[in-house]
């Protein structure tokens, strides 16, 4: 089925139903994770209940892609204006759904690495924008820099997944929601790019899913100590 004839499920119940171990904080989807005493197939522990692993703000972004580019199906049609503000919505959603999936992955590893949530909220002011995050943050955190960890990770994956293109998808997206809202250039979102930001939300879970499951969920071997963040400070 293609992506934009699903108008009756919310979008995030196929897209992002990620979920996490509570032990071994492994991700995948695998529902059983809700009922109580379903042993985690990575750790063998028993689920005391599951829990879902993209924030609910993430989730809501996705369902609110669905319901814009959807108007434009009804009252936009002989509106042109109304149906150009829908696809600048579909656009900014889809942007700011990629920024809360990578400062949630970023918050999650820097929990995890027990860096205190002072230094946290420090590192992320001083890296506010997701180029930043991705060539600076990230790779002060990992020890990898963002580009071989996404050809590392599309390597591993068995379905037709790109994740160097859906990063730089981001950045085509991104940079024309900016041309629009601070230049005031309509022709920068052109009519495929609410329909493409779409048919991206499945492999940008999928992306911070598998960051989660490389960086998180195994033994963080080789990453920065809390000491080696705050050495110069």
């Amino acid at each position: 089925m293609d992506i934009q004839d699903i108008k009756d499920q919310p979008l995030h119940t196929l897209l992002a139903n990620f979920f996490m171990c509570e032990k071994c904080r492994f991700v995948d989807r695998d529902t059983n994770r809700f009922a109580v005493g379903y042993k985690c197939h990575q750790c063998g522990t028993p689920s005391e209940g599951g829990r879902l692993y993209f924030p609910i703000g993430a989730l809501s972004l996705i369902d609110l892609m669905q319901e814009f580019y959807h108007l434009n199906d009804s009252n936009a049609k002989n509106n042109s204006n109304q149906e150009k503000n829908n696809q600048l919505a579909v656009v900014i959603f889809f942007c700011s759904l990629t920024e809360v999936y990578l400062q949630n992955f970023l918050e999650e590893l820097m929990a995890t690495i027990g860096i205190p949530i002072k230094i946290q909220e420090r590192l992320l002011a001083d890296n506010l924008f997701v180029r930043t995050r991705v060539e600076k943050l990230f790779p002060t955190l990992t020890g990898m820099k963002w580009k071989k960890a996404l050809r590392n990770l599309t390597a591993k994956v068995e379905v037709e997944l790109d994740y160097e293109y859906t990063a730089k998808f981001y950045l085509r997206v991104s940079n024309a929601r900016n041309k629009f809202l601070h230049a005031g250039n309509k022709g920068a979102i052109h009519k495929d790019m609410p329909k493409q930001c779409l048919e991206q939300i499945w492999p940008l879970s999928c992306l911070f899913a598998s960051l989660h499951n490389e960086f998180i969920a195994q033994p963080l071997i080789n990453h920065l100590k809390p000491e080696d963040i705050n050495k110069n400070d």
